[in-house]
């Protein structure tokens, strides 16, 4: 009883830091609405950019988080490479507010897309980790 209560208290930050087959397990579970707030409050951009550059329909989202529903194993998976990404960006960028800065601006390196939008898909999210690790590593792009 203690663990349960436990993992429904772990916000998504926590979870990031768990083994692989936690987070693969709350993927599978999905993550709760509020997972969603979390994640606008930490990256200080609008639930509808968020949303948009994700590719998750707005309508769709609204509804779980108005009905407190847990997200789809597809929503969840997005939402938690945002924040491993920004978890990653935070070794690179002094504060919270110049991760959501870069993450929301376009970059040559990824064609001229935001980190953001490259988060929707699993290669879009592993062009986003390289480019993050060559940043910490100080190779050229």
């Amino acid at each position: 009883m203690l663990l349960s209560k436990r993992k429904i208290a772990m916000t998504i930050l926590q979870l990031v830091a768990q083994p692989p087959a936690t987070q693969v397990a709350a993927i599978e579970r999905g993550l709760p609405s509020r997972a969603l707030r979390q994640l606008v409050a930490l990256l200080g951009v609008s639930q509808k950019v968020l949303l948009d550059a994700l590719g998750l329909s707005p309508r769709t989202i609204t509804h779980r988080v108005n009905k407190s529903e847990r997200f789809s194993m597809t929503e969840s998976e997005r939402l938690l490479r945002v924040i491993r990404a920004q978890k990653l960006a935070r070794e690179v960028f002094s504060t919270d507010a110049a991760v959501a800065q870069w993450l929301t601006t376009p970059d040559a390196a990824l064609g001229r897309r935001t980190p953001l939008a490259m988060l929707s898909t699993d290669v879009g999210a592993g062009q986003v980790n390289n480019l993050l690790q060559a940043m910490i590593h100080g190779v050229p792009l």
